[in-house]
């Protein structure tokens, strides 16, 4: 199983990165001069709410599309019967509403010719 790394710990060791493209985004967004003078708060936070959930939306579809991309050999065998099985050229959509909106992503197909089932590999254990 992959090692997952702390949240809180990522954050910190992206501040340098994360401040440079909050930085970059306020210049392509309001030019050189800034954020004008007498703009929201509210405003400003929305603006900045809704580019947060498409960057955090981003992230979570290239991850989980990634992931479905490089199936491990050990989830290349029949959940069922145990047979080695190989990809298809068939994947299916799938999405999920997540806390920052609709993820989507290709899920890979399998077939197994002993039990005749077509099935997307899993992980071992739920939640992993």
């Amino acid at each position: 199983m992959a090692h997952v790394k702390d949240p809180a710990v990522v954050k910190d060791e992206l501040q340098n990165l994360l401040g440079g493209l909050a930085k970059e985004l306020n210049r392509r967004i309001y030019g050189e001069g800034g954020i004008p003078w007498g703009t929201k708060f509210a405003d400003i936070e929305e603006l900045a709410v809704q580019i947060g959930q498409e960057i955090s939306r981003g992230m979570i579809e290239q991850g989980v599309g990634r992931q479905a991309d490089d199936v491990p050999a050990d989830a290349e065998s029949c959940s069922g019967c145990g047979v080695s099985v190989k990809p298809t050229d068939a994947s299916e959509p799938r999405g999920v509403q997540t806390r920052v909106g609709s993820a989507h992503w290709n899920e890979p197909k399998r077939y197994c010719p002993k039990c005749r089932a077509a099935f997307f590999p899993s992980v071992p254990s739920a939640g992993d």
